[in-house]
């Protein structure tokens, strides 16, 4: 008894489907969440969905299509579309599933992202493989393959390979079907994902089976086919809370206990009846009607085997009770279980009971042969239109190339048309217009002679203006010298009256100074005889301590800015006066010209003389600040 080794379309578990898209529902409700992450997060509910309730997983993949239309990049409409194509072949709707695959491809040209047009590629082969298009097929896999290599995405990577491998065993190619199943097995390995997982260890248990059963000396082969059944098993049941497709377990189980049967003595029936209990199981959670049958086959084949045909008809009644309680089984399915029965009846020697069944066996095969019919018609139907739409769309292509040739060509011999009726008519009008432009030459001369002449004289007047304004310019020099040297002298004399007038001033007060420690000598010999001496003693004192308040400003001057007077006299060439220094300190201190007279008991006309005195030693211009000179020393 042969069984199916690679699965493809597969109902799932109800509930590691519960856990995931309870997950990814609270995933969609965090605040946070970019408009492009909730796009890919929609596509994988309604992935996860589709088993459950396949019109709600279309409808939350139509709203994730509305929010990737407002998005530039074209990665999430093709994601979308691409995931529609796989729902709507759930929904056995291949005309919309062939619509949308186009719009998947149109939106990956719009993105750079390899991996989303690996995923495009792979859902296009993908559908071609389901519609049989096995060359087609091919090579948009090996495409969508080129595209996922290298990158990060190993679950599309290990899906590409499954089915590429799947091709090549349809195919007989045993190495290339090698090849790719391990080579998926390495992609599943890295992403970590269950499902991958388990169907690439499933696969290489295929593998290796389609090895053994070829050359059936070779054990070793048949260890390896348990090894990685083994591997898919402990991995379906380590990870069923993650896990979707729980049917690869239960046609893993089930392959094993149809190894037992096959290739080992009827004492391993306990362990082929353990691993066709787990597929039971499986397939009853997941009512999946063709591992139930297969199951109850092989029960029915060990009694056959030990020659209980009424256990095996009991057996065999039992498995198609309970294929008439599950709406999911076909008649197909149904056929076989008559044909098994029908096959018993035969060799138990009851030909009566063996032509019902097989009556039975006819009708349910007839019914699944009409509903086949129908879906091949339908199959075709949406084929033809499909292609004829392909064909309409190529006609339309090239009946727009053959347009836009037709245009061209129409343009060009507008163009030429319009070029001789240009040239025809300047070669009838060149004649008058060389006449014409003859005269508009002579009278052009004529007046551009006249207006030479008036050039000429303008610029004769322009001339003679510039000599006279050059002459005026020489006299305004003339004159402003003349004032500068003026100025000058007038300068130089105040300059000198007021040195000599400080000159005076300052032995004046020496003088004065001198008169007055002689006076205070003699006012304190005499002043505790005389009272009154004693306040011109303090009067005399007050006039000298503010003669001495310079000294103690330079001092307080030296304490905080030790260089400043130092700078000064450098500036100045040591030509400062103790006065002068006193000037620079008042200046320092952000005095004004009429606060500084008032400290001195001078003139405020004095002290912008010293100012203008303190400029000419410091060596500064006539335009040049002395308080900014004199704040930037210190």
């Amino acid at each position: 008894m042969a069984f199916i080794v690679l699965i493809y379309l597969l109902p799932g578990s109800s509930h590691a489907q519960t856990i995931l898209i309870d997950s990814l529902r609270g995933a969609l409700n965090a605040a946070d969440l970019t408009t492009g992450n909730r796009i890919m997060t929609m596509g994988r509910l309604a992935r996860a969905l589709h088993y459950k309730d396949i019109h709600e997983a279309i409808r939350i993949e139509r709203q994730a299509l509305v929010l990737s239309r407002r998005e530039k990049d074209g990665q999430y409409g093709a994601f979308t579309y691409g995931t529609l194509t796989y729902l709507y072949i759930q929904a056995n709707d291949v005309a919309a599933a062939k619509r949308s695959i186009d719009s998947a491809l149109w939106f990956a040209e719009r993105t750079s992202r390899k991996d989303i047009q690996g995923f495009v590629w792979y859902r296009k082969g993908w559908l071609e493989y389901v519609n049989d298009e096995s060359d087609k097929s091919m090579q948009s896999l090996l495409y969508a393959l080129k595209l996922l290599e290298g990158g990060e995405a190993y679950s599309w990577e290990s899906g590409v390979c499954y089915y590429i491998a799947g091709l090549y065993f349809q195919w007989k190619d045993e190495k290339k079907y090698d090849k790719y199943v391990r080579q998926g097995l390495r992609a599943a390995l890295l992403g970590g994902d269950p499902d991958d997982i388990c169907r690439s260890y499933q696969a290489m248990g295929s593998n290796f089976m389609s090895r053994y059963r070829k050359d059936t000396a070779q054990h070793v082969l048949l260890d390896s086919v348990l090894h990685y059944n083994s591997l898919a098993l402990a991995v379906a049941e380590k990870e069923k809370g993650r896990l979707i497709f729980r049917n690869t377990a239960a046609v893993v189980a089930l392959n094993n206990g149809n190894l037992y049967f096959e290739y080992f003595p009827p004492a391993y029936r306990d362990s082929a009846e353990r691993y066709i209990n787990i597929a039971l199981q499986l397939a009853r959670e997941l009512r999946y009607p063709d591992v139930i049958a297969n199951c109850y086959g092989i029960l029915s084949e060990y009694e056959i085997r030990e020659g209980r045909y009424d256990a095996a008809e009991k057996i065999l009644l039992t498995a198609l009770a309970e294929l008439e309680t599950d709406s999911s089984s076909g008649n197909i399915t149904r056929a076989r279980m008559f044909r098994g029965l029908s096959n018993v009846a035969e060799r138990a020697g009851d030909p009566v009971k063996a032509l019902r069944y097989y009556k039975d066996y006819v009708r349910h095969y007839e019914a699944f042969f009409d509903a086949e019919k129908m879906a091949i018609s339908k199959k075709l139907e949406a084929q033809y239109q499909s292609e004829k739409q392909e064909q309409a769309l190529l006609a339309l292509q090239e009946r727009a190339a053959f347009n836009r040739k037709l245009n061209f060509i129409y343009g060009y011999l507008i163009i030429a048309a319009l070029v001789a009726l240009v040239f025809i008519f300047r070669a009838y009008h060149f004649r008058l217009k060389a006449a014409r432009r003859q005269q508009e030459l002579l009278a052009r001369e004529k007046d551009d002679a006249h207006w030479q002449s008036q050039l000429q004289a303008a610029e004769a007047k322009r001339l003679e203006m510039e000599k006279q304004e050059a002459l005026l310019q020489a006299n305004l020099r003339e004159e402003e010298a003349a004032r500068l040297q003026a100025e000058q002298l007038l300068l130089q004399e105040r300059q000198e009256r007021l040195q000599k007038e400080l000159l005076a001033g300052t032995l004046q007060v020496e003088e004065k100074n001198e008169l007055l420690q002689a006076l205070q000598k003699k006012i304190t010999e005499h002043a505790r005889q005389y009272p009154p001496l004693r306040q011109m003693d303090r009067i005399i004192t007050e006039n000298r301590r503010q003669d001495d308040d310079f000294e103690s400003l330079k001092a307080d001057f030296a304490g905080i800015h030790p260089e400043f007077f130092t700078r000064l006299q450098e500036k100045s060439g040591n030509t400062l006066t103790r006065l002068d220094l006193k000037y620079c300190s008042y200046i320092l201190m952000g005095l004004s010209t009429k606060e500084i007279a008032g400290r001195l008991a001078v003139e405020p006309k004095s002290i912008r003389m010293a100012r203008y005195r303190l400029k000419q030693k410091l060596g500064l211009q006539k335009d040049d600040n002395l308080d900014q000179f004199i704040g930037g020393l210190v």
